[in-house]
């Protein structure tokens, strides 16, 4: 197919773990893909055509630059996003250039978790207790009399940030300054959100919407740490669900998407299973990250970044056909990490790789011998992942954590006059 009659897709940064987004996009004949990343990013080089970008990556710049790509096209065009950050860009240029997509005032709104967490209350989605703050505050007693009528432990995050930055467990009053602190240091927009804490597994559902119409393609079940901060270290398709509460979840999912106003393209929606029944966590207006596509693609078939292509261009999509779909086997991923300090070496690659076929499951590392490794706070710090598959999910998770607990990886502390090494997370490893 000549290149000229091939239609652009645009995305606008990937992000990390999504090479099978590029490889899906990449492959199909009738796709001409650009990719708007940073010039030192490892993925930039798989595009089609390669929008190179500052490490600081400013909004006005990254705009600017995807503008005139979308301007030089000729043809069918779309435009995508993976990340919150990049979702007010994306927004923009759809509106200005006509493209399918969500209502570019809905992505706006959603990259603010205060005004969906609002939003989901006024229409009686069930969620958490919760309460909008303003990250300025300084004063022990103002921001104890913000927080007054919620029940501890609270969790405690920024409004507009993701992958788990700067949200924090507050066990009872007296941690609230620090929590405080640390929130506010993630906040762009300079509002907190404080939730009580929702107890009970933790699951995300992956949908596909068109005109108002929601199909769930996966269930996804998720293992994260519930300390203080919260890293998610593995996740699993499909979730392990009996019939009546899968559906109750699918019925939770779609009247959150409703009530955001999400009515097309792809959405990872994450709730806790409590006591009472499902509660909305976030609805993320964007497809699933942590490899979970991959997943689905795996026990299920559907490529869900090929159907995201689609919705961006305008195509059609078969949504009878989605929701007939079912599951056959499971797969699973678990999360390498260490503990902080230099690492040393790596043990046990041969060993966890001997232990999986290559055709469907794999081992990745994502650091190396000379790293500088952060406490584990953020899904950033993680270090590496094994993804596997089975004839069902009990046998995925546990073929996945065999395999990731022969990897070692050894740190140390820094010897005195060590010279600087590379520091994670970099866009070096995550992109």
């Amino acid at each position: 197919m000549a290149l000229d009659t091939r239609a652009l897709l645009l995305l606008v940064r990937v992000g990390c773990l999504r090479e099978q987004a590029l490889r899906s996009w990449t492959a199909r004949p009738d796709l001409d893909l650009a990719l708007a990343e940073s010039a030192t990013a490892a993925y930039l080089r798989l595009a089609d055509r390669q929008v190179p970008l500052s490490p600081e990556r400013p909004a006005d710049e990254i705009y600017e630059a995807c503008r005139a790509q979308l301007a030089a096209a000729p043809g069918r065009k779309g435009v995508i996003g993976f990340l919150d950050s990049t979702l007010p860009v994306v927004a923009r240029l759809a509106e200005e250039f006509g493209l399918p997509g969500c209502p570019p005032e809905t992505l706006r709104h959603l990259t603010d978790k205060t005004w969906a967490r609002a939003r989901l209350a006024e229409c009686a989605v069930p969620g958490p207790a919760f309460r909008v703050l303003d990250a300025s505050l300084t004063g022990t007693g103002e921001r104890t009399r913000a927080l007054a009528g919620l029940r501890h432990p609270l969790i405690l995050k920024p409004a507009d940030s993701s992958a788990g930055r700067g949200v924090i467990r507050v066990a009872g009053p007296g941690e609230t300054d620090d929590a405080w602190e640390h929130a506010a240091a993630f906040s762009k927009n300079g509002s907190l959100l404080a939730e009580e804490e929702l107890l009970g597994d933790e699951i995300s559902v992956e949908t596909l919407t068109v005109d108002g119409r929601t199909v769930v393609l996966a269930r996804t079940e998720k293992l994260a740490t519930r300390d203080e901060s919260f890293v998610e270290l593995g996740q699993a398709v499909p979730a392990r669900l009996s019939g009546p509460l899968a559906e109750r979840i699918d019925e939770v999912a779609a009247a959150a998407l409703k009530a955001v106003g999400f009515d097309h393209g792809i959405a990872h929606t994450e709730m806790i299973l409590t006591a009472d029944g499902p509660r909305i966590v976030e609805v993320n207006p964007r497809p699933a990250g942590d490899c979970i596509l991959d997943l689905v693609h795996l026990t299920t078939g559907t490529d869900v970044y090929g159907l995201a292509a689609d919705l961006a261009l305008g195509e059609p999509v078969d949504l009878d056909a989605l929701a007939a779909a079912r599951p056959a086997g499971g797969a699973a991923i678990r999360f390498l990490t260490a503990p902080a300090g230099v690492v040393r070496r790596v043990d046990g690659v041969p060993e966890a790789a001997a232990l999986l076929d290559p055709a469907h499951e794999r081992l990745v590392l994502l650091t190396r011998p000379g790293d500088v490794v952060e406490p584990v706070t953020t899904n950033l710090h993680r270090l590496g992942y094994v993804l596997a598959v089975g004839p069902d999910t009990e046998t995925a998770v546990a073929r996945a954590e065999r395999a990731a607990a022969l990897v070692g990886i050894v740190t140390s502390p820094p010897a005195p006059g060590e010279p600087p090494a590379r520091r994670l997370p970099s866009s070096e490893c995550w992109t």
